[in-house]
């Protein structure tokens, strides 16, 4: 009888998030500014939302690259943001996926507050409770 031949080994299924911090669902404004800052921001859709990150529907394509820096403008649940951030993810001509860097320590203690207010009215929906998020003054920082 010949030797049996070693039978290739499967690649392991991976269930396993691989982001630092999981995205959250969510929706809000949101505006892209190609830097140096000298047009009007791209307006979009904020789709998902997390620490290091969040993912934008875009109106109308912009001619983006991986790793270009841009500066995102969004509102969540009526707190807007500014932050830098760089394309890590292009899904199509209008999904984009972005990582934030240059994030200051008060924009990201505020970006903390938001995600604990997602994550506590996801909880609550899967509750079956709904109850009217408190409405917020809009502040740009």
């Amino acid at each position: 009888m010949p030797p049996e031949e070693p039978k290739a080994q499967e690649e392991p299924k991976r269930d396993v998030e691989l982001r630092r911090s999981p995205r959250l669902q969510c929706s809000g404004h949101a505006g892209i500014q190609l830097l140096p800052v000298y047009e009007k921001p791209c307006p979009g859709k904020i789709i998902n939302l997390s620490m290091g990150g969040c993912l934008v529907a875009l109106k109308t394509p912009l001619d983006l690259v991986m790793n270009e820096t841009v500066e995102l403008l969004f509102s969540v649940n009526q707190m807007p943001f500014r932050v830098r951030g760089k394309v890590r993810s292009i899904r199509s001509e209008i999904l984009i996926g972005f990582q934030f860097s240059h994030v200051s320590n008060r924009v990201r203690a505020r970006l903390e507050d938001l995600i604990k207010e997602l994550i506590e009215h996801l909880a609550k929906q899967q509750d079956g409770s709904t109850e009217r998020r408190p409405q917020r003054r809009r502040r740009w920082y």
